[in-house]
């Protein structure tokens, strides 16, 4: 279904959109905090296979309905949320924790900008809203679950290890970005924002023009990693004996 009226961010359907988002990632999560790994095994398979499939998708799906606004080689599964979405569906596949924690501060940083400054262009019902709001809610519920009804949590060692995983990516994704640059027309990767700014409106207006916007992007993810892990040093350091 598409939509030609242009988006409106923090407009009605993109607040209930958001709201309705929360509510699900945090409310079923809660509901099956009773709920053991293994009898969830079936469900949460199935909500990984889901998500790896949707991601890998979208390099063919976003072309086929939007040929004049995407095209295969900006679609590929390398942005932070398609990481994120790889790694959380690892976690809920092998019970690796080093994927949660991937998952997790990737996943949060990349949802809260993502559901709260989107790059979709037309309002509720257009394909491309529905699409994108799925993902990314798909996304933040595996997450929820995987840390309310599972009971996983990041600790400090392991904030420090997700930091010196996240650095050597980012310069991976910056070579895939320049190679696919270097051998396509029109420059159409831009995977992780390194190269160019994201559509739309966000904060990256109040930034120097690329690439002199990358210091302020590495620190910008170190803060927000830190907000993340923020309420859990806050538990640890005064409502714990440890």
């Amino acid at each position: 279904m598409k939509n030609t009226e242009t988006f409106e961010i923090f407009g009605t359907d993109h607040v209930l959109t958001i709201l309705f988002t929360l509510i699900i990632s945090l409310l079923i999560p809660y509901l099956l905090k009773n709920k053991t790994r293994e009898s969830l095994y079936t469900f949460t398979s199935l909500l990984a296979i889901v998500m790896i499939v949707n991601e890998f998708g979208k390099a063919f799906y976003y072309p086929y309905l939007y040929p004049d606004r995407y095209e295969f080689f900006e679609m590929l599964p390398f942005h932070m949320c398609h990481l994120s979405s790889f790694t959380i569906s690892i976690f809920l596949l092998t019970n690796q924790k080093t994927f949660f924690n991937l998952g997790f501060f990737w996943g949060l940083g990349g949802c809260s900008m993502a559901l709260t400054q989107p790059d979709v262009p037309f309002k509720f019902p257009d394909a491309n809203f529905l699409l994108y709001f799925f993902s990314h809610g798909l996304l933040l519920f595996a997450i929820m679950l995987s840390a309310i009804t599972f009971r996983n949590r990041p600790n400090f060692e392991e904030l420090k290890k997700t930091i010196l995983i996240s650095i050597p990516v980012v310069a991976i994704i910056y070579l895939i970005n320049v190679t696919i640059n270097f051998f396509v027309d029109g420059s159409p990767a831009n995977y992780w924002y390194l190269i160019k700014f994201p559509d739309g409106a966000n904060l990256t207006a109040f930034m120097p023009d690329p690439p002199a916007h990358l210091p302020i992007f590495f620190v910008l993810g170190l803060l927000a990693l830190g907000l993340i892990y923020l309420p859990f040093y806050i538990y640890d350091r005064f409502f714990t004996n440890n």
